[in-house]
C-alpha cells in the first residue's frame, strides 16, 4: 500500500488569547513549554509531549508492519496450498507403489510355492522308492581288516620323518582317504538297514517342513491377494493403530527366502542321500572292491611321486653342497691372500713412521714442513687407509665364510633327513603295501 501519509501541520501562530500572556523566547520560541507554563503544569511534563515527526514515524511503522504481516500471510497460504497438493500426490503415488509391491510379492510367493510343491512331489516319490529298496536290502561283509592295518602302519611309519620332511603331503592325504573309505565300507555293509531308516526319517522330516511351508505360503497368498484388491472405496476399512500392526514377530525378505531355500536345499540333500543309499544298497557290494583297488593305486602313485620329489630334492641338495664346498675353499683362499696383503703393509708403515719420527728431531729452523714432510704424511695416511680397507674386506670375507659354513651344515642335515624319508617311504611303506591281496567279495545269490 503506497498512499500519501497524512502529516500533522505545526501551528503557525497562537491565538490572541494566549499570545498576550505567553512569554517571548526570541525567534525560536517553544509554544508547548509556554502553554504548559501558562496552564501551570509541572516542568517535567514537557518530556511527555510528542512532536509531529514522532507521530508520522509511528504511523509509518504501523503501516510497514501491517504490510509485512499481510505478505507473510499470503506466503503461508501459498505454502499451505502447495503442501496439500504435494501430500495428496505423494499419498496417491505411495498407494500405487504399494499395489505394485503387493503384486510383486504375490508373484514371488507364488514362485516359491510352486518350487515347494514340485519338491514335495519329488520327495514323496523318493520316500516310496526308498521303502521299496529297504524291502530288498541284504547284508554283506567285506574283508577289509588287512588294508586297514597296512594303511594305518604306513601312516605310523611316516611319523618317523624328521624336521621339514614331516609334512602333511598328498601321500598322507590319500592314506587317510583310504582309511576313511575302508571305514565307510565297513560301516555301510554292517548298518545299511539302520542307515535306510535314518534316511527315511530325514525324508519325512523334510516332507513335513515342506508341507508346513506350503500351507504358510497359501495363507500368505490369500491375505496378500485380499490386500491387493482393497482400495479407498472398499467397505470394511478401519484405522489400525501402529502398535497393533507390529504386535507379532516379523522377518525380512531375505529371511523369508532363506527359510524356503533352506527347506528346499535340505530336501534336495535328503533326496540325494536317499538315492545314494539306494545305490549303495544295490551296488556297494559289487563296487567296494573296485573303489578300494582304485584308491590303492592312487596311494601307490602318490608314494612314487613323493619318492621322485625326495630324490630330486636330495640330488639338488648334493649339488648345492658341492658348490658350497667349492665356494668355501675359494673364500678361504681369498681370505689368506687378504691377510697376507695386510701383513705386507706393516713394513712400509714402519719405515714411513720411523722417517717421520726421525725428521721431527731436526733443530730449530730446520724443523720445516717441506715436501718430504708432506710426502711422509700422505704416505702414512695412504698406508693406514689401505690397512683399514683390507681389515674391512677381511671382516666381510670371514662373515661370508661363516655363512657358508652354516649353510653347509644345514645342507648336510637336510640331506640326512631326505635319506631317512626315502628309506621310510621306499623300504617300509611300499614294501609293506605289496602284501595287500585285494579280494572281491559278494554275498550268496548276487
Amino acid at each position: 500500500m503506497s498512499s500519501e501519509l497524512p502529516r500533522i501541520r505545526e501551528p503557525a501562530q497562537m491565538t490572541s488569547a494566549y499570545a498576550s500572556v505567553l512569554p517571548s523566547y526570541g525567534s525560536k520560541r517553544d509554544p508547548g513549554k509556554a502553554l504548559l507554563q501558562t496552564l501551570g503544569a509541572p516542568s517535567t511534563a514537557v518530556r511527555d509531549r510528542k512532536i509531529p515527526q514522532d507521530w508520522n514515524a509511528a504511523y509509518n511503522t504501523h503501516v510497514r508492519l501491517s504490510d509485512k504481516d499481510k505478505n507473510k500471510s499470503e506466503t503461508q497460504r501459498d505454502a499451505s496450498n502447495r503442501l496439500i497438493k504435494d501430500l495428496d500426490q505423494r499419498t496417491k503415488t505411495k498407494q500405487a507403489e504399494i499395489n505394485r509391491q503387493l503384486q510383486d510379492r504375490i508373484t514371488t510367493v507364488s514362485y516359491w510355492k510352486q518350487r515347494l510343491n514340485t519338491e514335495h512331489a519329488s520327495i514323496c516319490q523318493e520316500i516310496t522308492n526308498l521303502n521299496m529298496s529297504k524291502q530288498k536290502t541284504q547284508q554283506a561283509l567285506a574283508a577289509t581288516e588287512l588294508p586297514t592295518e597296512v594303511s594305518t602302519n604306513c601312516l605310523k611309519n611316516r611319523e618317523g620323518r624328521e624336521a621339514i620332511d614331516l609334512v602333511q603331503d598328498l601321500v598322507d592325504d590319500e592314506l587317510i582317504n583310504e582309511l576313511n573309505l575302508l571305514s565307510e565300507i565297513q560301516r555301510l555293509m554292517q548298518t545299511r538297514l539302520l542307515d535306510t531308516d535314518n534316511r527315511l526319517r530325514n525324508l519325512n522330516d523334510c516332507k513335513n517342513n515342506l508341507e508346513l511351508d506350503i500351507r504358510d505360503k497359501e495363507e500368505c497368498l490369500r491375505l496378500d491377494e485380499h490386500c491387493y484388491k482393497l482400495n479407498n472405496g472398499s467397505s470394511g476399512l478401519q484405522q489400525v493403530s501402529q502398535a497393533s500392526i507390529y504386535e507379532g514377530g516379523s522377518s525380512t525378505v531375505d529371511d523369508h527366502e532363506n527359510f524356503s531355500q533352506k527347506n528346499l536345499e535340505q530336501s534336495e540333500i535328503a533326496r540325494v542321500m536317499s538315492v545314494l543309499q539306494r545305490e549303495l544298497n544295490d551296488f556297494s557290494i559289487n563296487k567296494s572292491n573296485d573303489e578300494l583297488q582304485k584308491q590303492s593305486e592312487l596311494v601307490g602313485a602318490m608314494f612314487r611321486q613323493r619318492l621322485k620329489e625326495l630324490t630330486d630334492a636330495k640330488t639338488g641338495l648334493d649339488s648345492q653342497l658341492e658348490k658350497t664346498n667349492q665356494e668355501i675353499s675359494s673364500v678361504e683362499d681369498s681370505l689368506h691372500q687378504l691377510r697376507e696383503a695386510l701383513r705386507s703393509k706393516d713394513g712400509p708403515m714402519k719405515v714411513a713412521t720411523t722417517r717421520f719420527a726421525v725428521r721431527s728431531k731436526r733443530p730449530n729452523v730446520e724443523q720445516t714442513r717441506d715436501f718430504v714432510h708432506g710426502g711422509l704424511m700422505n704416505e702414512i695416511n695412504e698406508i693406514a687407509s689401505s690397512q683399514e680397507s683390507l681389515k674391512n674386506q677381511i671382516a666381510c670375507a670371514e662373515e661370508t665364510l661363516h655363512r657358508l659354513m652354516k649353510n653347509k651344515e644345514r645342507l648336510q642335515q637336510d640331506i640326512a633327513i631326505k635319506k631317512k624319508s626315502i628309506q621310510i617311504d621306499e623300504q617300509q611303506c611300499l614294501r609293506l603295501r605289496k602284501t595287500l591281496n585285494w579280494r572281491g567279495f559278494r554275498p550268496a545269490g548276487m
